[in-house]
């Protein structure tokens, strides 16, 4: 489960990123080069037109061009490119329609297998919407929409896109109708329900398949400009898929499957158009070259790796225990230059507890199991950065202040059963215990490195550590009374939360 809530934060930048390296729009790239072949150039048959080749910035590198460019018959003002269509050809997965398809292909394929894998839906929901269980936003219900509004609202502002807005209009109509036919024919012919038992029509996420898709219609329309157009707008898609499940409106299985239902759409919808179209309705566009501020190394990322409590919870509340878990957060700093910087984390730790043997066999006895879900905090960071570039690494550290919060969790008892069907009365649940952390001050440090691997990119790792007091209320279970529940008082406890996290990080290059 750990896995899957990790690939679902990095995939937000894995896939801005996979796309935008392999788009032949790219300026920097060998096919963006060949627009056109004049038919009145006749080429020398002294020049051999293997040896010439490119350099990485798309530029002719060899010692035989000057004689080979003398060579050329000149008698035409019209010249060609020196590019062979046989040897600019992509194959069909390392172009941007090649990898969205195997991407849309792969959440498709994971929401399936995970559809079919009941236990581990539940494990899933058990994990994030106890974490926040009371929580509740409709702000999934807009943020569908937003890539649609903003595709219109630059095209007022004067940036340009790829198509025209009629063949844009076209495009998205086209996605919508095709979006529609899919995922509400899987919806009712399915009938999966919901998390929150409301209705029979959860797989796939319509939310989230809309998100996607006009996520990607943004991607396709402005990937010439910057990579960073397609991360925010993945970024925001992949947010809508979160509050869904967050809402309890959707299992995990339905947030991956309508993800890959709406990249694959909105390609389908594309190629339709292509076909329709043609040439027309393709705006003139300039490729964005993007200028390297090295003096000011800049970075926005994502950070994902174990998390451990210095001390473990074993003495706060009988049988229950938490020590090991995970941390998922946001980071980003802006350098004044090369070396000092100032910026902030924004994240969560998660921590999941383990149960006695003692408290399993009380709970078994009266038909139950113990639900051990997570605690954990989230935390707010900021703080002054040192770092020292060399090359293309970067080793650094950093010190910050902050809070840390955690949500309001309950561990739950469940009637024993072998199995789940959703589709029946769903088992009994009691709490067994209920925490309500308080807001409290928290200071932290770390290293950390990356490796630059281009101008957009780095990848690398971290070690951080961090000393809190937390504070909270708690009130849990003492025993049944005929078959009812009956809670010890209410009781508020300070514990040591020092922790510790090593992992990786992924980061845009903000230069």
């Amino acid at each position: 489960m750990r896995i899957s809530l990790a690939f679902i934060f990095v995939l937000t930048i894995t896939t801005g990123f996979a796309q935008y390296a392999v788009s032949p729009n790219h300026a920097n790239s060998y096919a963006s080069n060949y627009r056109s072949v004049t038919t009145n150039v006749l080429p020398s048959p002294k020049v051999n037109f293997s040896q010439l080749y490119l350099d990485e910035n798309g530029n002719f590198q060899n010692n035989d061009l000057s004689a080979a460019n003398s060579n050329l018959n000149t008698s035409s003002q019209s010249y060609m490119m020196y590019q062979d269509s046989t040897a600019v050809k992509q194959k069909w997965y390392k172009t941007d329609t090649g990898t969205s398809l195997i991407i849309a292909g792969g959440l498709i394929t994971a929401g399936t297998i995970m559809h079919f894998n009941t236990d581990f839906k539940v494990g899933v929901k058990d994990e994030i919407n106890r974490y926040l269980p009371d929580f509740h936003n409709a702000i999934d219900d807009y943020t569908q929409y937003i890539p649609y509004a903003a595709v219109f609202a630059l095209d007022a502002a004067g940036i340009k896109s790829k198509h025209s807005t009629y063949r844009k209009i076209s495009t998205i109509g086209t996605a919508i109708g095709i979006n529609l036919i899919v995922v509400q024919g899987l919806k009712y012919s399915i009938a999966e329900p919901r998390p929150d038992g409301s209705s029979n029509n959860s797989f796939p996420s319509g939310h989230t398949a809309t998100a996607f898709m006009g996520a990607h219609i943004f991607h396709k329309e402005y990937k010439h400009r910057s990579p960073f157009y397609s991360i925010a707008a993945y970024t925001l898609a992949t947010f809508t898929g979160v509050m869904r499940q967050l809402n309890d409106r959707h299992w995990i299985s339905d947030v991956f499957a309508g993800a890959g239902i709406g990249i694959g759409t909105t390609e389908l919808a594309y190629f339709l158009n292509d076909g329709w179209w043609k040439e027309k309705g393709i705006n003139e566009i300039e490729e964005t070259n993007r200028v390297i501020n090295e003096s000011k190394p800049s970075f926005l990322g994502v950070k994902v790796g174990y998390a451990s409590l210095v001390n473990s919870t074993d003495g706060n509340e009988p049988g229950l225990e938490a020590k090991e878990g995970f941390k998922i957060s946001f980071e980003g700093a802006y350098f004044f230059n090369r070396n000092l910087g100032v910026g902030g984390e924004i994240g969560f730790q998660s921590f999941p507890n383990t149960i006695s043997d003692a408290l399993k066999q009380e709970f078994a006895d009266e038909g139950f199991e113990v639900l051990p879900q997570s605690s954990g905090n989230r935390l707010y960071y900021f703080g002054p950065y040192y770092q020292i570039p060399f090359g293309k690494n970067i080793v650094g550290t950093k010190l910050h202040a902050g809070l840390i919060s955690g949500p309001n969790t309950k561990i739950f008892v469940r009637e024993n059963q072998e199995t789940f069907d959703l589709k029946e009365d769903a088992p009994q649940e009691y709490v067994y215990a209920d925490y309500d952390p308080k807001s409290s001050f928290s200071y932290a440090t770390g290293i950390y490195y990356r490796r630059v691997l281009n101008k957009n990119l780095s990848v690398g790792a971290y070690f951080d550590y961090a000393w809190a007091d937390l504070k909270y209320d708690v009130t849990y279970m003492d025993d049944f009374n005929n078959g009812n529940p009956i809670y010890f008082p209410k009781e508020s406890k300070t514990t040591n939360y020092d922790s510790y996290s090593f992992g990786a990080n992924v980061s845009i290059m903000l230069w």
